[in-house]
């Protein structure tokens, strides 16, 4: 009788059950009332909560809930990157990066270019990978590589090939507030030290007291800051906003530091960070005894100045795609995320602009069978607020890279829920806590979580939920009730 009264009332609600003899119809029943006790609240009452879960091997619903609006899929949208780009290259692939030059060497000088020529790695010179060089040890590599090959001059300039990718370094509806901050560096055919430079504040003495600007790490001299920052209460954290554009290098800082702290530092990201990388490798080549007689301009995409063919003097191989994608499911990387999307969009259709690559991704997984009305993404990150998904499609396309060979490296790069990752505090002493696979995602006003649940009746389970719109200030209630919901996805 509970079982029918259950359905019944999910049906007038709008709201699919499964009848899979497999999932506990008492525990679907607790995870009905709560979705609705939460759907129904205050908090949620101008907004919306769409749920979709699905039982992965029979591709079957079995509990959904608004699955087919389109709505902000924030960070969970890294799970299609990372499940595409891992279908189309395979955990083992590899990026890679090179040092070339154009010129013929003629005892100790080069009479040409010399050429750092990227293929898209997001990872080059990034502190995250044990045994990979960091962005300092991988200038002096190249140092090393120059004079090895008995270069002590070179009769031409220093410069950055990130021809790989298009000039497209950023989605055009990003929004400006996010751009200048590290999460929302660009994206180039040649990246390096994730795009990053720290800029270290020295507070005021009281609150409300203007700030100073002590440098950045590294050096990078040809930015301009206009700093705005003051200095806020103590332990208030990071509320600066950095205002700055990939096509200039002129920065405004805003917002405030705390208080209380000798030094504070804060990300920013690089305008043109493959420019970035032929300027600090002509620095350290002219401070290691090797003179660079033309100084380069600025250029992202500097593919060749002449007809000459290029030689390697130096390669330099990323860690496998599986290890970056962790990366990315676990710290949310943005820049990953979206260097796999260009990646992915380069593969299926040639082309590795922001929206041929969307078109191409929606393409491959609708090609694949997995409903797509209301996917609407605009970059692979999920940083761009007019970008939109359906719970539904995630699920689906979930349910497919079941299907995948990759599909085990996939599986691992997501964090699991209560022991490490962005989930890694959440869920703890509940049955979810080490059975639940989960990416998080958060921007202004949406908050979801995505991924695959091994759930008690023994089936595995993926799921999407994405709650929007919620009442302001209510981050911390939301996020809470989300996570009893998957709590709750764990005993059915």
């Amino acid at each position: 009788m509970m079982r029918t009264t259950l359905l019944l009332f999910c049906i007038f609600l709008g709201i699919r059950a499964a009848q899979a003899q497999v999932i506990d119809s008492a525990g679907l029943v607790r995870f009905s009332d709560a979705v609705l006790e939460l759907q129904n609240s205050e908090f949620m009452r101008s907004g919306s909560l769409a749920v979709s879960i699905k039982a992965v091997k029979e591709n079957k619903n079995v509990f959904s809930l608004n699955h087919e609006r389109s709505l902000p899929s924030a960070s969970t949208l890294k799970l299609v990157s990372t499940a595409t780009v891992l279908a189309l290259f395979g955990g083992d692939f590899k990026f890679q990066t090179f040092l070339e030059h154009d010129g013929i060497i003629r005892g100790d000088t080069l009479a040409g270019n010399l050429y750092i020529h990227g293929t898209g790695d997001p990872s080059l010179g990034s502190d995250r990978f044990k045994g990979y060089p960091t962005a300092q040890e991988i200038i002096t590599r190249w140092v090393a590589a120059v004079k090895r090959a008995g270069i002590r001059y070179i009769k031409g300039k220093v410069l950055a090939d990130a021809s790989f990718f298009d000039k497209e370094a950023v989605a055009s509806t990003w929004i400006w507030g996010d751009m200048g901050n590290y999460y929302g560096a660009g994206v180039q055919g040649l990246n390096f030290n994730e795009n990053l430079y720290r800029v270290k504040f020295k507070p005021g003495g009281d609150v409300g007291d203007p700030t100073s600007v002590l440098g950045t790490d590294p050096a990078i001299p040809y930015l301009s800051f206009t700093n705005q920052v003051t200095t806020g209460e103590r332990g208030s954290g990071d509320k600066t906003v950095i205002y700055s554009s990939p096509l200039g290098n002129n920065v405004v800082l805003t917002g405030t530091v705390p208080a209380g702290n000798a030094t504070f530092t804060v990300k920013g990201s690089i305008p043109d960070p493959a420019w970035y990388a032929a300027y600090a490798l002509k620095n350290a080549l002219s401070g290691n005894g090797v003179v660079v007689a033309e100084a380069a301009q600025p250029s992202g995409n500097a593919a060749s100045t002449t007809q000459n063919p290029k030689r390697i003097i130096d390669e330099y191989k990323s860690p496998p795609l599986r290890e970056l994608c962790q990366q990315t499911n676990f710290w949310s990387i943005n820049l990953f995320a979206d260097a796999f999307f260009k990646q992915s969009g380069k593969r299926l259709s040639g082309s590795s602009g922001f929206d041929d690559a969307a078109t191409a991704i929606t393409g491959y997984w609708s090609g694949r069978g997995a409903d797509l009305r209301g996917f609407y993404i605009k970059d692979g990150s999920g940083l761009s607020p007019s970008g939109s998904i359906t719970a539904s499609s995630l699920t689906d396309i979930l349910n497919l890279a079941n299907k995948d060979v990759s599909f085990k490296d996939f599986y691992q790069s997501i964090a699991i829920l209560g022991q490490n990752g962005t989930v890694r505090n959440l869920g703890k002493g509940s049955r979810a806590a080490g059975n639940m696979h989960a990416k998080s995602g958060s921007i202004e006003g949406t908050r979801a979580f995505a991924g695959y649940v091994n759930a008690k009746s023994g089936a595995l389970l993926s799921f999407t939920i994405i709650a929007h719109k919620y009442v302001p200030g209510s981050n911390r209630v939301i996020s809470d009730s989300l996570v009893k919901l998957m709590t709750l996805m764990a005993e059915l």
